[in-house]
């Protein structure tokens, strides 16, 4: 009995260790918590050479299935690359990395927080990769080595003051990419927060008076 637990222990921490490792680069999440119906979660390892891609190690989008589209000239894809799997290599200043997200419904009433997290080597070029949501700059506020092979990892914020029913986030540059994570985040927008605070502060003293009346 002893040894048949034993076993399974071993067994659960192999398997335990390998859905940690999927995700290892999902270093830095987004501060909000995922897995609500206002936001969602992409992930792309670029585990095959496919072309349009969905993600291929976790998503959750209740809107649709987001695409991954390299354009442009001279990009190749490895199985293997520097001490990593699954690589797409951009060819130059003309390729370019399209992840398609569905998202919201259309509302002006509340903006839209995007957060994107990328592995990448330098291919030529020892800048971070540029990114645009929506043909809005994304802000880079993180940038650090990660691992062998001279991989690093940044990320990236995006506040889109409306609600887009779907985000275009851009990958431009010649790099060598080895995960994307894209988080989003429909909130409502400082002004419908006030008037909902107005709305729930105007109710108080009805509830003071019903409550007073029922004593």
């Amino acid at each position: 009995m002893k040894r048949y637990l034993l076993v399974c222990m071993t067994v659960a921490v192999v398997l335990g260790c390998s859905v940690a490792s999927v995700r290892a680069d999902d270093i830095y999440p987004p501060p909000w918590e995922r897995g609500h119906p206002n936001t969602t979660l992409q992930d792309w390892t670029f585990s095959s050479d496919a072309n349009p891609s969905a993600p291929d190690v976790a998503f959750y989008n209740l809107y649709g299935t987001p695409q991954a589209t390299i354009t442009g000239t001279g990009n190749t894809w490895f199985q293997f690359y520097d001490n990593h799997n699954g690589v797409w290599a951009l060819g130059g200043p003309t390729s370019s990395m399209d992840l398609g997200i569905p998202n919201t419904p259309l509302d002006d009433t509340k903006t839209k927080d995007v957060w994107t997290q990328i592995t990448w080597e330098p291919n030529g070029t020892n800048e971070a990769p540029v990114v645009m949501v929506n043909g809005i700059a994304s802000e880079s506020f993180t940038n650090y080595s990660i691992g062998d092979g001279g991989w690093f990892q940044s990320v990236y914020q995006t506040h889109l003051a409306y609600n887009p029913q779907y985000e275009d986030v851009v990958i431009t540059g010649s790099y060598d990419l080895g995960e994307v994570v894209v988080d989003t985040q429909c909130i409502p927008e400082p002004s419908s927060l006030a008037l909902l605070a107005m709305g729930a502060i105007s109710l108080l003293p009805y509830a003071w008076r019903k409550r007073r009346l029922a004593a």
